[in-house]
């Protein structure tokens, strides 16, 4: 069986990407990587404390190299992989080269829902003693204006019309094992 594919999993602010993505590897029994993971790591590496919104953006540029060389380094033996991201159209071709130059197939799961849903979770999550502090935002998405930029650019992102919509407007609604079978069905897995 061909296993040259990889599930793509972006998406809009506090939409559910990560949770799903993880979700989505144990059921598949996929290796899973985050890129807000690898800013995570680096933030907590180099015992940085109250930087300021511009220097966690340059930390999170230097996560999107490390993330590409890892998807790289799965595609260049040949393994499937889920990559998870809030992608943007930047991105396209980066991901793009990488499934022409080492043949693989992929698929888009995009997470998305109700903007003032949304940003009402991604404050609670801001706001909490469990987020990461490499990961906060320092009130850059405070603003919902700021946040439905965020959103726009999210949908920027395509790398072919192979895409799963999620809406996890409420999570409740979200049909796990139906987004599990389209991805088998799409992936032939």
């Amino acid at each position: 069986m061909e296993k040259k594919y990889i599930i793509i999993v972006t998406g809009e602010l506090a939409a559910g990407k990560t949770s799903y993505g993880k979700k989505i590897s144990e059921e598949l029994k996929m290796p899973f990587f985050s890129k807000d993971k690898i800013k995570e790591i680096l933030y907590d590496s180099f015992n940085n404390t109250n930087l300021d919104y511009e220097a966690k953006r340059k930390m999170g540029a230097s996560s999107y190299a490390v993330f590409y060389y890892i998807i790289e380094e799965q595609m260049k033996v040949g393994l499937p992989l889920i990559a998870e991201s809030n992608f943007v159209k930047e991105s396209a071709p980066i991901i793009n080269d990488l499934l022409d130059k080492y043949d693989y197939k992929s698929i888009t799961i995009r997470f998305e829902g109700d903007l003032q849903i949304l940003h009402k979770r991604f404050l609670n999550r801001e706001y909490s003693d469990e987020r990461p502090m490499g990961l906060v935002s320092n009130g850059m998405f405070d603003d919902f204006e700021n946040f439905e930029k965020a959103a726009i650019k999210s949908k920027e992102f395509k790398i072919n019309n192979n895409e799963i919509l999620v809406d996890t407007t409420d999570f409740l609604k979200v049909d796990f094992d139906e987004i599990i079978d389209k991805i088998k069905k799409n992936l032939q897995i």
